[in-house]
């Protein structure tokens, strides 16, 4: 599994429409020991935010027409954290106004163009001590606090527990990986899916929220078919407990996939999990 004491570099996304400032922000950040992602437009910031889940975000309040109303959606969006810090720019130096409509959209800073590299790099370093601080208390305590399941880090801990007995014993294990169809709008329907799948699960199993729009179950003793007949049960509870989203005018949907041990097989939790989303994102 991975190494807890491993740390990745802090991830920042760039967002602007103008290329020149883009690259020599990009370039500051990289010499600061940072890695980056850029985006050019709306749909590609929400896209690259929510694949990357970064650290912090550097937001031209051009990239939108909107003025601070992207921002707003963005600090919303059930995809990213409450910890992860959000910082403007803007072609003019900010006003008394400006900041106070930057605060309330739920940015931490707004800064005028170009901004100054090393207040930015100071800024960065302080707000991303705070973010790296939060990350590491949700990872030790290994609960998701919105669902009550384990959450990454407590999944893949418990996966390995059962997984060693489940060797010892030479049973079969299986995986299995719940996404739902379409992306959640808020936070309080990913939590209501984790509490559905919560309700549903066994004690003997592991259960997990182990991404923000992913659930997953680590089940020992239980082979190919019965996973398969694992995955429809799960599945079947948790859009008749969750029912009618209003947010989309509609029940729930989910997508489920997932890969399972022979017997006297090694069980990797690991692989069966990598295994159980790759087949998910394969087109049937």
């Amino acid at each position: 599994m991975s190494n807890p004491t491993a740390r990745p570099r802090p991830l920042v996304v760039l967002a602007s429409r103008e290329t020149g400032e883009l690259q020599a922000l990009e370039t500051a950040l990289y010499s600061a020991g940072y890695r980056v992602v850029t985006a050019r437009n709306e749909h590609e910031t929400l896209q690259k935010v929510r694949t990357h889940l970064p650290d912090a975000v550097v937001l031209d309040r051009e990239l939108s027409d909107r003025g601070y109303t992207f921002c707003r959606e963005l600090r919303a969006d059930p995809a990213i954290s409450p910890a992860t810090a959000i910082i403007l720019t803007q072609d003019t130096a900010p006003t008394y106004p400006d900041r106070l409509e930057a605060l309330r959209a739920g940015a931490w800073d707004i800064q005028g163009l170009p901004p100054d590299p090393q207040e930015l790099m100071l800024r960065l370093s302080v707000y991303l001590e705070a973010k790296l601080e939060v990350d590491r208390l949700t990872a030790e305590c290994l609960i998701d606090r919105g669902s009550g399941l384990y959450n990454a880090q407590g999944f893949e801990q418990r996966a390995d527990e059962l997984a060693a007995l489940t060797s010892r014993q030479g049973n079969p294990a299986a995986c299995a990986v719940f996404r739902p169809a379409d992306d959640l709008a808020t936070r309080a329907t990913g939590d209501r899916l984790g509490r559905a799948f919560k309700s549903i699960g066994r004690l003997s199993d592991a259960i997990g929220r182990t991404a923000y729009t992913e659930f997953a179950i680590f089940a020992p003793a239980t082979n190919d078919w019965a996973a398969s007949r694992m995955v429809r049960r799960v599945r079947d509870h948790v859009v008749q407990e969750v029912g009618y989203v209003a947010e989309y005018g509609r029940r729930i949907t989910l997508r489920a996939s997932y890969s399972a041990t022979l017997p006297s097989q090694k069980v990797e939790p690991r692989l069966l999990l990598e295994r159980a989303r790759s087949a998910l994102e394969t087109p049937s």
